[in-house]
C-alpha cells in the first residue's frame, strides 16, 4: 500500500500546482507515454516534460480533472490505478467523461514511468473535433 499513499500525495501536489514537490517525487529518467491520437500524444520526459504535458492538457481541456477511483494492484515496483477523467474541449465546448487505467513504475522510491490506457480515446478526439 506504500505506492497508494505515494499516488495520493502526487495528486495532492498536482492539484496545488506544486511542481517542486512533484519534481522531487520523480526519478531523473521519468517518462509519461500519452496516446499518440490525443492532442498531447507522445513521450514526456523529466519534470520539464511533465510541466509541458500539464500545460498541453490544460490548453486542450477546460476544467479537466483526473480523480483516482481505484487502486488495483501493487508489486515491488509498480501500481495500477483507475482514474475518472472529466472536462470539456476548449475548441468545441463538448464535455467528456471517461476512465483511464494507468501503470505507474517506480525506481528507488521515485516515480519513473506513467503509462495511461484510455478507455475511449475516440471519445476524447470526437469531443475535440469541430
Amino acid at each position: 500500500m506504500a505506492y497508494r499513499a505515494f499516488c495520493e500525495a502526487f495528486f495532492a501536489a498536482l492539484d496545488k500546482g506544486d511542481f517542486e514537490t512533484l519534481g522531487a517525487m520523480m526519478d531523473p529518467d521519468f517518462v509519461c507515454h500519452e496516446a499518440e491520437g490525443l492532442p498531447y500524444g507522445g513521450a514526456w520526459r523529466g519534470i520539464a516534460g511533465w510541466k509541458a504535458l500539464c500545460k498541453q492538457i490544460v490548453g486542450a481541456w477546460a476544467g479537466v480533472k483526473a480523480v483516482p477511483i481505484e487502486f488495483l494492484g501493487e508489486t515491488a515496483d509498480t501500481i495500477v490505478l483507475r482514474l475518472q477523467l472529466t472536462g470539456r474541449s476548449r475548441r468545441t465546448g463538448t464535455a467528456f467523461d471517461t476512465t483511464v487505467m494507468e501503470l505507474w513504475r517506480f525506481r528507488d522510491g521515485k516515480l519513473r514511468e506513467i503509462v495511461p490506457y484510455y478507455w475511449d480515446t475516440a471519445a476524447l478526439v470526437a469531443a475535440d473535433t469541430p
